[in-house]
């Protein structure tokens, strides 16, 4: 009879692993949106801002939004990857010490209060391969169009 209960709390620990990785896929595609989302959205301002067409007293504040946008698309995707963090977290402690009261808690709180955004931001390497690589191109076809020298 006891084989049979450590064979349960087996099952349990592993359909509880099964729902945080889940959840850690989840953050990881919400991520990969984020960026698509990003490179496409601002891709499409940027061409809207260089047409020919566009009313001279629009452009600066146009670009500006660009850059706002490209920011915020940055900091949404530095959540996500913290959220991805702290699910990993949660993982790893319940891999080391599987409770036996499996309560299939995906409570994050504790792990995200030890990760910090702004950190995040800066480290991540997806974030500076995409986003500063975005606003340095943002910043480089500001000065072509405006600081003329």
């Amino acid at each position: 009879m006891e084989e049979n209960s450590k064979q349960q709390e087996d099952y349990q620990l592993i359909d509880h692993l099964k729902l945080i990785e889940q959840q850690i896929q989840r953050m990881a595609d919400n991520s990969f949106k984020v960026k698509n989302w990003a490179l496409t959205v601002v891709g499409g301002a940027l061409l809207y801002w260089l047409k020919e067409e566009t009313p001279k007293d629009n452009m600066i504040w146009l670009w500006v939004l660009i850059v706002m946008a490209t920011i915020i698309f940055w900091w949404l995707d530095a959540y996500y990857l913290t959220l991805e963090k702290g699910y990993r977290k949660l993982y790893v402690d319940v891999q080391k010490s599987p409770d036996p009261d499996h309560t299939y808690s995906l409570n994050i709180r504790k792990y995200l209060d030890e990760i910090d955004i702004k950190c995040v931001m800066i480290t991540s390497k997806t974030f500076t391969h995409v986003y500063i690589p975005l606003i340095f191109f943002e910043v480089i076809l500001f000065w072509v169009k405006y600081v003329k020298i």
